[in-house]
């Protein structure tokens, strides 16, 4: 009865929910209603910003891999029994991952939620995204789920050169994708999928544009910077007494995650720091302020290895 109760909800709001048995593992290259149902419970959580697609990407690998380093799973990026037990129990407010500890109680999958105004608040939240996310002007950076008039822009664009013939809808499904991947290793870029300056620089043929933009190497694959600034590095973890779990943005806070002063480093930014590695600006802090940043770490013990430290932190393109 209550699984009829939210399949009503879900309906409503247009998501359509799966049922993942304790067996079931998802990972990547996924796809179906078992896999937007994890989506969704990750855009709940606010670690996945992308559409409910039913497609298991890279974001949603790196999604699980941010959550089960939150709660101690072992990160594989990989949505077995136990993560989606977990995920869902903490999408429903069924447990709290602020005081949760691995060895507590979990609701199994087919135990009643606590209300339904949990699920309302689940599908709020992905109304929320979805519709954030998905429309595109040109110039924005566009991937899979997108639609608007920049995804008519580079459908045009892809036809043109040869690499689209489907239909100019606006709708970048994954067709539209894969002609992006074409074109971008056509023109030595990296093959993501997603549009982003270098790949609109490529469609103009503005090749000076793409080679011009520094470069640094990071695990094999090349990490485009605009600028570097130099910084004073300290570290923090969740892990700490009195620390949240949560960033300044809603996130959890993981390994990757720094935070900075808003004003000298825009929330959202993407970096990377050398003996760190990449990182995004997603947290804040009182003592944190010009170019002050505080690396997260997963262990107190982290931080004190990393100490207080004085590094080049490069901000990266898109």
């Amino acid at each position: 009865m209550i699984r009829r109760v939210l399949w009503v909800l879900l309906v409503v709001s247009a998501v359509s929910f799966a049922s993942i048995s304790s067996a079931a593992a998802l990972k990547y290259g996924d796809k179906g209603d078992d896999v937007r149902e994890i989506q969704t419970y990750l855009i709940a959580q606010n670690l996945l910003h992308a559409a409910a697609d039913g497609v298991y990407g890279t974001a949603t690998v790196n999604a699980i891999k941010d959550f089960q380093s939150a709660l101690g799973l072992e990160v594989d990026g990989i949505c077995g029994a136990m993560t989606y037990k977990i995920l869902r129990a903490a999408a429903y407010d069924e447990i709290d991952i602020n005081t949760f500890q691995l060895g507590d109680y979990v609701p199994e999958h087919n135990e009643i939620p606590k209300a339904s105004t949990a699920a309302a608040s689940v599908l709020s939240a992905v109304k929320t995204v979805n519709e954030v996310v998905r429309y595109a002007e040109v110039g924005d950076v566009i991937k899979l789920g997108m639609q608007g008039d920049g995804v008519v822009h580079i459908q045009n664009k892809l036809s043109e050169l040869g690499f689209y013939d489907g239909e100019v809808d606006g709708i970048c499904d994954e067709m539209t994708v894969d002609a992006l991947k074409d074109f971008q290793s056509s023109r030595g870029l990296k093959a993501d999928g997603i549009c982003g300056r270098r790949t609109y620089s490529a469609f103009d043929g503005d090749f000076a544009d793409v080679a011009d933009l520094n470069v640094i190497d990071y695990g094999g694959e090349p990490l485009y910077y605009s600028r570097v600034v130099e910084v004073e590095a300290t570290g923090y973890s969740s892990a700490q007494v009195g620390m949240s779990a949560y960033t300044a943005t809603g996130t959890l806070c993981r390994y990757g995650v720094i935070a900075v002063d808003p004003r000298f480093v825009p929330l959202g930014t993407k970096v990377y720091i050398p003996g760190y590695g990449y990182a995004v600006a997603e947290d804040t802090g009182g003592a944190i302020v010009g170019n002050v940043v505080d690396l997260a770490f997963d262990t107190v013990g982290e931080c004190f290895a990393w100490g207080r430290r004085f590094v080049p932190m490069y901000i990266l393109e898109e």
